[in-house]
């Protein structure tokens, strides 16, 4: 049985058949760990990823997500080691490069922040965005264009025909992210086709600057009624025209932050979109695992749900949803 299974040779067709019946009859599986043990196969993966912050504590799940992968399949021989770069500094994101590039993982997991950039010598995968051009092994995450179109629809819900809509993307460095860019797309064009007579006006802010005064001037000079915040920043919004007293705005954002979670149960955020980015972590491990131990052939995309939250229904959502 044992050549059989691991196609050692020496054995004839007919009796490797007769073997591979038995073994599908008795529904013999391998045992992985023992195999590991055996093997004393190692692999080493890294994960490159911003690091979180007070103001954006969104990636602190991917990584929930990667530590609970990796303790199920801790016996296994996988490795991990991470890094973590300022994502308002592009030049911690190139030193930390250095460090990785000299450590020389096997694959990395890691989500297209800078990837002008981002050093594609390493086998990776993808998170958070999806970058279809690139070199990724595999993509696991949210399609960030129909994402964009949900958005939109919801906001076409939320506001009257003909009122104005402004997206408001809070940048953290000179560039505009992968995933923002095909968020903006989907929103766009959802509302270039379904509500053609209302305008849509862009505003950059950025993360670091108070831009209060230019928010607000841009919904009166435009007359506003609706803001896209496409990233987990719409708390920032929602503070902003707390702050200058401006009521009366539809404000739909992304993500299970605290921030926005506050926001949204006080009635100044709409809806939020959620993204599981704990589940992105958890399946980028585990996609690499079932790749690397259980040698499956290829690496499968993972496309995650558009989950559309409300103040009604969040609280429901954050204690039913598991990784």
């Amino acid at each position: 049985m044992d050549r059989v299974i691991h196609n050692r040779g020496e054995v004839s067709a007919k009796t490797a058949e007769r073997v591979n019946e038995v073994i599908e009859k008795l529904g013999y599986r391998p045992n992985l760990i023992a195999r590991s043990l055996a093997t004393k196969v190692n692999h080493n993966l890294a994960v490159f990823l911003p690091d979180s912050t007070d103001t954006n504590d969104y990636w602190h799940y991917p990584i929930l997500g990667i530590r609970q992968a990796l303790g199920e399949i801790s016996d296994h021989g996988i490795n991990i080691k991470f890094y973590f770069f300022d994502l308002k500094r592009e030049e911690d994101f190139l030193e930390k490069s250095k460090q990785l590039i000299s450590d020389g993982p096997d694959v990395v997991i890691t989500a297209p922040m800078f990837m002008g950039k981002q050093n594609t010598i390493f086998k990776y995968v993808l998170i958070d965005s999806d970058v279809t051009n690139s070199k990724r092994m595999a993509f696991v995450g949210q399609h960030s264009e129909r994402s964009g179109l949900v958005a939109g629809r919801l906001m076409s819900s939320l506001i009257n025909t003909g009122d104005n809509i402004l997206i408001t993307n809070i940048q953290s460095g000179s560039d505009i992210i992968p995933v923002i860019q095909k968020r903006i797309k989907g929103f766009s064009d959802y509302l270039g086709e379904h509500k053609a007579t209302s305008q849509v006006f862009e505003l950059n802010m950025p993360l670091e600057s108070n831009s209060s005064n230019q928010l607000v001037q841009q919904i009166a000079l435009h007359q506003i009624k609706g803001i896209f915040v496409p990233s987990s920043r719409a708390h920032i919004v929602a503070d902003l025209l707390k702050n200058q007293n401006v009521t009366g705005i539809k404000i739909i954002g992304y993500d299970l932050i605290k921030s926005n979670i506050k926001y949204l149960k006080d009635g100044l955020i709409d809806c939020l979109i959620s993204q599981r980015p704990a589940k992105q972590g958890y399946h980028g491990v585990m996609s690499l695992f079932n790749h690397l131990v259980k040698k499956e052939n290829s690496l499968q995309n993972v496309i995650l749900p558009i989950d559309i939250i409300l103040k009604e229904n969040v609280d429901d959502y954050i204690s039913s949803i598991q990784l």
